[in-house]
């Protein structure tokens, strides 16, 4: 019996017609169930928490009806270069001074975190700038971009200021986000050298890195394949939503650029942010840099942990800058 292979076409032809249809049925579930995946991290890490703790800034305008007309502080608002409102409030020295603090709150936080660290300032002859970040506190915004568009927001800022003092000094202190942030913008800085010095406290080195650890430890798993999957997802995701992806948020990619002075600011009990991304930041820094840290303080809890050391630290860092300006 001879074998005719015609006869058997018409069956191979639809046995690939459903193995690729369910290849594609495969591959949509994937990507439809990984998309829904990485919607879901962007919305956790970027929208659902940005606003968690309002009753900060409630407080904080107590305080404003209390003490601030007293300390002529001033409420402000700019708009930023992406169509939405940024608010301020300007603490301006007893003694008249033209040097300036922009100060820069963390995730979920507002300025009214900026109130921790105001005497510090205020008793070295600085006026005190605090502002909400986008999409906290007062500020419009509807995503937190982790330092993408908070950089641009930032630099607003040092507009304003540059304006009211023209041959002022300028610094820049941020904690965790509002850190990240600060370097961020410090690789701006270097065109027009505005800013004098930035001070980084518990800033991480790259988001996507600490999202990577944050994504396993949350989730208990072992290795690292699914996570970075996932976390392309969450790019895309991102990037639809907002025009920003996680993978620009590396403060360290920044600062192999920068040459104005920082100093550096981490506690070595912070289980957040590993402590070794200060070290990883300051290794990478191009330009003079300074490392501090406090061996029992929790995340932007240095402060806290020992506020006259903290202060000391600050200040000491100041000084030598001024000193070399």
């Amino acid at each position: 019996m001879q074998y005719n292979s015609k006869s058997y076409t018409p069956k191979k032809r639809l046995w690939l017609r459903w193995l690729l249809a369910g290849a594609f049925l495969l591959m949509l579930a994937i990507n439809g169930a990984g998309l829904w995946a990485g919607n879901m991290i962007y919305e956790e890490t970027s929208v659902l928490h940005s606003h968690l703790h309002r009753q900060n800034m409630d407080r904080f305008k107590t305080v404003i009806s209390n003490k601030g007309t007293d300390r002529h502080w001033e409420e402000l608002s700019i708009e930023s270069r992406f169509g939405y409102s940024l608010h301020g409030t300007y603490i301006p020295n007893p003694q008249s001074t033209d040097k300036t603090l922009i100060f820069l709150h963390g995730f979920t936080e507002s300025r009214a975190a900026g109130l921790y660290y105001m005497d510090i300032y205020l008793n070295s002859g600085y006026n005190i700038l605090l502002v909400d970040s986008r999409a906290h506190g007062d500020s419009g915004g509807d995503s937190v971009t982790w330092g993408n568009y908070e950089k641009y927001d930032l630099d607003q800022w040092v507009d304003w200021v540059s304006q009211r003092f023209p041959h002022g000094v300028i610094g820049v202190h941020g904690i965790s986000m509002g850190a990240a942030t600060a370097l961020m913008h410090a690789e701006l800085n270097e065109t027009g050298k505005r800013v004098a010095f930035y001070i980084a406290d518990s800033s991480y080195s790259d988001f996507e890195t600490l999202l990577l650890i944050q994504m396993k430890q949350r989730f208990s798993l072992s290795g690292t394949a699914l996570p970075k999957i996932l976390l392309q997802y969450a790019n895309a995701a991102a990037y639809f939503n907002s025009r920003f992806t996680f993978y620009q948020a590396s403060p360290v990619r920044s600062v192999r650029n920068v040459t104005t002075p920082i100093l550096y600011i981490h506690g070595e009990a912070d289980h957040l942010v590993p402590a070794t991304m200060a070290q990883e930041l300051y290794s990478a820094t191009k330009g003079p840099r300074q490392l501090y840290m406090f061996p029992h303080a929790e995340h932007v809890a240095a402060i806290f942990d020992d506020q006259d050391r903290y202060g000391g630290v600050v200040l000491d860092f100041v000084r030598a800058v001024e000193q070399h300006s």
